[in-house]
């Protein structure tokens, strides 16, 4: 997240930009978005459906920001989201200031992105909701956005669902590389152009220790169950039953992630429970064969049962209290 937001830093296994300095005669176009609303977000689908106003402000003269001069763009939306499509944009408002030679228009857009999530810290994950965009045919030695930081804004409506949200937020223009010809015969080979694109952030991010029970709790009941079980005359009767709960919660546990190839720290927590149930069941089936080896148990045999049993459950508090732990740190 930190390398995807960073101005001077590249993106994460992409193509690098050929250059990042400004030529001489590149256009400035001040650029700024106000996030209206979100519509959906998707973890598991790894998308999310927003709203959002979109303005430009430039210099008709010095630049054909809209095409109108061109008849492959005219009455075309000049600009796009990347790794997204526009689903609707409608003008809102145009303006033309003679003064100082600049052009204004600004956008309503509804829009869908594809973003993958880094959810290795679910269920205390957090994300950047990025919006990037860049213009349609013009590259970043003709035409340089420049964030509009006094008014660009997220609305104090954008609520999600299950995620609280950041107050602040991060606007950086960066460039963009695309290392293809794309097919035209007018280009060389191994052709490289880079774009200029602004990025709006959001954070969003879960709740803590509370978030960690509430998805855990019926688990964590599970495995307390299997301790309970060697003081019951029929413990295999509450191991099975533990059992069978770790096996349903790691199911409801796939309906809410995407298929990844990481272990997430949910995942861990599961497969540390399930471990444990196994463990008590195998304690179970040997110890009494071992302890009634002789027909009967003596008082040493008993503690070390106890102590055993004991051991166990304290490994079990301990190793959970260190996961949450790290992972709530790594959640700052």
């Amino acid at each position: 997240m930190f390398q995807t937001m960073d101005a001077n830093s590249p993106d994460p296994g992409k193509t690098s930009a050929e250059h990042t300095e400004l030529g001489a005669n590149v256009e400035k176009v001040k650029l700024g978005i106000y996030l209206e609303r979100i519509e959906d977000l998707d973890i598991k689908q790894s998308r999310w459906n927003y709203e959002f106003y979109v303005w430009f402000n430039w210099n008709p003269k010095h630049i054909d920001f809209l095409g109108e001069n061109n008849i492959e763009q005219k009455n075309e939306i000049p600009f796009s989201i990347i790794n997204g499509d526009i689903i609707s944009s409608e003008i809102v408002q145009t303006a033309y200031d003679s003064v100082s030679n600049t052009q204004y228009i600004q956008y309503l857009v509804k829009a869908k992105n594809t973003q993958f999530f880094d959810v290795s810290l679910y269920p205390v994950d957090q994300h950047d909701l990025i919006i990037p965009i860049e213009h349609k045919w013009l590259d970043r030695d003709q035409l340089v956005f420049v964030p509009d930081t006094l008014d660009s804004k997220i609305s104090s409506r954008v609520m999600i669902n299950g995620y609280e949200r950041r107050t602040n937020y991060q606007l950086i223009e960066k460039p963009h590389a695309y290392k293809s010809a794309r097919g035209n015969p007018s280009l060389n080979a191994g052709y490289k152009v880079n774009f200029s694109q602004l990025r709006m952030a959001m954070r969003i991010s879960r709740g803590g220790l509370s978030s960690i029970l509430k998805l855990f709790i019926v688990l964590y009941v599970a495995v307390i169950v299997t301790f309970i079980a060697p003081f019951v005359s029929d413990p295999s009767r509450y191991t099975v039953g533990a059992l069978f709960t770790t096996a349903g919660a790691n199911y409801i546990l796939a309906q809410k992630l995407p298929t990844v190839e990481i272990f997430t720290f949910a995942e861990i927590i599961n497969t540390v429970c399930l471990c444990i149930i196994v463990l008590m069941m195998a304690l179970l089936a040997i110890l009494p064969t071992v302890i009634f080896a002789d027909g009967k148990a003596d008082a040493y045999e008993k503690k070390m049962n106890r102590r055993i049993n004991m051991t166990c459950f304290l490994y079990f508090i301990i190793i959970n209290i260190g996961l949450a732990a790290i992972a709530l740190g790594l959640n700052t």
